[in-house]
């Protein structure tokens, strides 16, 4: 996949390419554990390539603007390519701007948070809600990019919002190491005013996987970054050590995190 700025009639646009589907076997790999330690909520839905990821794209996008969610609007389409509107900068770069305010950030984590609950009560699915895929705009407006996999090809809508929640607090976790609590209160609250049958898997997965974590907090610095992630949502969930476990496994065997590369791409 390549993603191309340009501008059109004065405003900003992306060229967005989908290159072919990678990554079978890392994703085979992940699917397999995830079934074997019984959390489906982290299957990861096939990477699709060429015309079959941006079809999926276009679909993806027409689905969540029917239900009032914030996405770019299709400009136009050929052969493996969609032209898309640009909805703003990314969360991860205002994250950045604004890393020495904490006041700042929390202001923008919490509007980010607002939207993704907001988005899930309107029955949508993000699919992959990280800082480089969420957006806002010069009004303060959120968005959600990147739909080019679709999770409700390997699971149902409960597990599919379960799993938003989860790749969010993962992609949160650096900006909030030395202030776990302030993430932990935002994420608690939202979650607990959430379906109840996403928090039906959050504590199953809890159940099970919580321990993990405080083994990964005397590991290497990725391994203790995840952990502190998991504790961060565990006064709110106790679910988030699912993928823990999975890192783990990886990243005892080789050093590196290529399962969490595999889901958040």
């Amino acid at each position: 996949m390549a993603v191309q700025s340009m501008r059109l009639a004065g405003r900003r646009a992306w060229i967005k390419r989908y290159g072919q589907g990678r990554r079978r076997l890392s994703l085979g790999s992940l699917d397999l554990v995830a079934r074997k330690l019984d959390l489906p909520a982290l299957r990861p839905p096939p990477h699709h390539g060429g015309p079959l990821a941006k079809e999926t794209e276009r679909r993806r996008i027409a689905e969540l603007d029917a239900l009032g969610v914030r996405v770019p609007e299709v400009l136009g389409e050929n052969g493996d390519t969609l032209l898309l509107g640009d909805i703003g900068a990314t969360l991860s770069t205002r994250l950045r701007a604004v890393r020495g305010d904490p006041q700042a950030m929390d202001g923008l984590v919490a509007k980010t948070i607002a939207a993704i609950a907001d988005a899930h009560r309107r029955g949508a699915y993000l699919g992959q809600p990280l800082p480089r895929n969420i957006t806002l705009d010069a009004g303060g407006a959120i968005g959600f990019i990147d739909f080019e996999e679709d999770p409700l090809e390997v699971m149902p809508l409960e597990q599919a919002q379960a799993r938003d929640w989860l790749l969010f607090a993962f992609g949160m976790a650096k900006y909030y190491h030395d202030r776990p609590e302030a993430l932990a209160r935002m994420l608690g609250e939202v979650m607990r005013a959430g379906p109840p049958q996403v928090g039906r898997h959050a504590r199953h997965v809890g159940m099970r996987l919580h321990g993990i974590a405080r083994l990964a907090r005397k590991l290497g610095r990725s391994a203790r970054t995840f952990a502190h992630a998991v504790f961060v949502i565990h006064g709110a969930t106790a679910w988030l050590a699912l993928a823990l476990m999975l890192l783990l496994i990886d990243w005892i065997g080789d050093g590196e995190l290529d399962l969490l590369q595999a889901i958040v791409g």
